[in-house]
Order: structure tokens, then sequence, then C-alpha cells
């Protein structure tokens, strides 16, 4: 009897190990759709899927520390899976600046096998599946830290927001910035998950149109006691505290010479005052939204595209009218000027989200392309000469040389 008790006792510890290992599927859908090249689902560590997260959320270009990477995953490795599954980067040569796609992630908590069936089913007729799965999801608390670490970052986390409202990117209740992180509870909120699967197919048009792309985490209902209460180890947690205490730690090197009578650094100048900013620069250096939901706001919040240009719906057609229902996406659209009075008039183009920025590349192809062409005759020309000068004389001109001297 014993031995039969302790046997299911076995019994039950390794399924409840295997349960707690469960892991966490992640779904990337973008226009590229991410396709797997073998059924088997690559399993990351929650350190590296933190890393994708930030890379994929954040606003400005994405400086990873990979100190938090554990010993046991290749720092190679780390990176390799960041660079596929983060946000794709921005082209080196483009002559007009093309706006990023939105970013949303949609982290789901409570997943089992029976609930997450119907979305699982709606992603694959979709041909849209599992891009890799986190071998080690954490707990709810470090969900909740997460969360705060993307609030204190100045990425959008908006508490109060339905699902219908958050996977449209110019709603301005769920997005204030070009990224929108949101997390539901589907054991308290199982509405969030039926709400997903009956607008996957109005987000895939999102998606498809290039306006979005999105990610979904869907976290197992095994990993809301883990004892894993944090994404890592080593993270920060993203307030301005940290960055005071490694300021106030830091300590400037000078010379003995400059350093006053009570040991403190003397100034060797007077402080510089530095130029006042023209309202245009504050205006260009603060975040643009990707989409404006009116006219007037695009107006009011670009300055009339600085003067440059003009607000356009970006999914309204000739007439303006909205091609997608119940959505309005009102951008800047460059247009060229004139400066100059009529003998000496030159005309500009420009580029960049609120069009402040003059675009040369026009002349940039211009000087290159008269240069490459300038060379590349040039070095034409040479070889050419030298071409002609290895040829031999004729035949007949050297017979002829042969009986002029006989014949003396």
């Amino acid at each position: 009897m014993r031995f039969l008790t302790s046997i299911t006792v076995a019994a039950l510890c390794g399924l409840a190990a295997a349960a707690s290992q469960q892991s966490a599927d992640v779904f990337i859908l973008d226009t590229k759709q991410q396709q797997q090249t073998s059924r088997e689902v690559p399993r990351l560590p929650k350190e590296v899927v933190r890393h994708i997260l930030l890379q994929r959320t954040s606003r400005d270009s994405y400086g990873s520390d990979l100190r938090d990477i554990p010993s046991s995953v290749d720092t190679e490795a780390a990176i390799s899976f960041i660079a596929k599954y983060g946000k794709s980067p921005a082209p080196l040569f483009s002559q007009t600046e093309t706006s990023d796609p939105s970013q949303l992630v949609v982290i789901l908590e409570g997943i089992t096998a029976e609930n997450a069936g119907p979305l699982k089913e709606s992603l694959a007729k979709s041909s849209q599946h599992a891009a890799f799965a986190i071998s080690d999801p954490p707990s709810k608390v470090a969900n909740d830290r997460l969360m705060t670490l993307f609030q204190n970052l100045g990425i959008a986390v908006p508490e109060q927001c339905d699902l219908a409202s958050a996977i449209n990117p110019v709603n301005g209740d769920c997005w204030t910035g070009s990224s929108s992180v949101v997390k539901y509870d589907v054991k308290k909120s199982p509405e969030a998950l039926y709400t997903l699967v009956d607008n996957l197919s109005r987000l895939n048009k999102f998606i498809s149109s290039g306006d979005l792309e999105a990610l979904l985490v869907l976290m197992p209902e095994s990993s809301r006691s883990s004892k894993l209460n944090q994404w890592s180890v080593k993270a920060a947690t993203g307030s301005s505290s940290d960055l005071r205490r490694r300021f106030n730690s830091e300590t400037v090197i000078v010379d003995d010479s400059v350093r006053g009578a009570n040991g403190a650094a003397a100034p060797t100048q007077p402080p510089v005052s530095r130029p006042t900013k023209s309202p245009l620069q504050t205006a260009a250096k603060k975040v643009i939204p990707q989409c404006f939901t009116s006219q007037k706001s695009c107006e009011d919040q670009t300055n009339t595209c600085s003067g440059h240009g003009k607000c356009v719906n970006k999914w309204g057609d000739k007439n303006g009218t909205s091609k997608v229902s119940g959505a309005s996406c009102f951008v800047c659209k460059c247009l060229a000027t004139t400066d100059g009075d009529k003998k000496s008039r030159k005309m500009k183009h420009w580029g960049g989200n609120m069009c402040q920025k003059e675009d040369i590349s026009m002349q940039f192809w211009l000087i290159a392309g008269s240069t490459i062409a300038l060379v590349g005759a040039i070095a034409f020309a040479i070889g050419l000469l030298f071409d002609v000068g290895e040829e031999k004389m004729p035949g007949v001109l050297g017979a002829g040389v042969v009986r002029g001297s006989s014949t003396k």
C-alpha cells in the first residue's frame, strides 16, 4: 500500500512539475508573418523575450544591454533572436522618409488549452502560427512590473481600454504615440479573448495596410503563481531614480591644479549660455503620432505641416472619404516650395513627419551620378589609349621599311 502511495505521489509531482514548466506561445502578426521553416517552435528565455518586446515598442533606436542574459544562452544567439523577431529596421537609403508601422503588444494572462482553442484556430486559418515560445514564463507579479517598466519608458499603457479599441492605431484613448502595450486577464475578463477572435479580421486589415504590427503573448494559467517574479533579475525598473543614482555615482576627473583649496573642482570657464531654440525646432523634437484623428488636430500639432505641406487623410480616397470604416488617419503631405524672386527662383522639396526637413536627395544623386559618369569616362579614355599604344604595326608598313633599306 505504501509502495502504491509513493508511486502516486511521485506521478502527481511529475505532473505538477510539467504543468509549471508550460511555455507561453508568442504570435507576431506583421506583413512578413514570420514564417517558420520547421514545425518546431524555438523556446527562448524570458530575458531575451523582454529585449524583443522593448526593441519593438521603443520609440527611438533601442540599445540593448545584454548583461541580464543568462550565461547558459549564447550572446550571439540572443542577438540573432532579437534581430529576427524584433522590429524591422528602417531602410538605409531612401529618398523619402517613410513612417514605421505602429507597434501593439497584447499580453493575455490565464490562457489554458480550452480557452485558447478558438483563437489558435482563427490564427491558423490566416496562416498565422506561433513565432516562438517563452520557455520560463514569469508570474503575474512580473507581468505587472513589466507594464510599469513600459509606462516609465514613455510607452502607452492604457489601463481602461477595451481590446476592440486597442487594435485601432488611431484611437486616441489607447494610443498616445507609435506603440501601445495592453494586458488582460482572461480568467477575470473572458470577453477579451472573444473580442480578439471576433476582431481578428479587422486587425489583419490594419496589418496588411502596413499601419500596424501586433505581438500576442499568451501567458499560461500555470505561470500565474510562478516563483519567477521578474522578467530579468538585473533589469532596471525604468524609473528616473536609477538614472540619478548612476549619475551621482560618477565623478569628474580633473587635474589637481584646477581644484580649489577645499578639494572641490573649480570651474575653468564661465558657464556658456545655450542658444534658445526656435518653436519649430522644439516642435520637431516632440513625439508626433503616426496618425491624427482629425484635420484640425493635424494642423494644430504640426503647425500646418511647418508651412511646407497640407494634412490629408491617409486612408481616404480622392474625395477624402475613409476607406476603412470608422477610422481616419490624417498625416502631412509635403509639397514643393519656391524661394527668391523671379530671376533667382529656387524650388525646395521637403520631408519628415512634419515636413520640417529639406529633401536634398535629388541634388545628392545628381552630383553623385555626374561624378561617377565623369570618372567612368576618364577611365574608359585612358584604357582606350593604352590599348591603341600596345597594338603592333601593320605588315604593309613593316615591308616598306625593309625594302627601302635594301635599295640603299
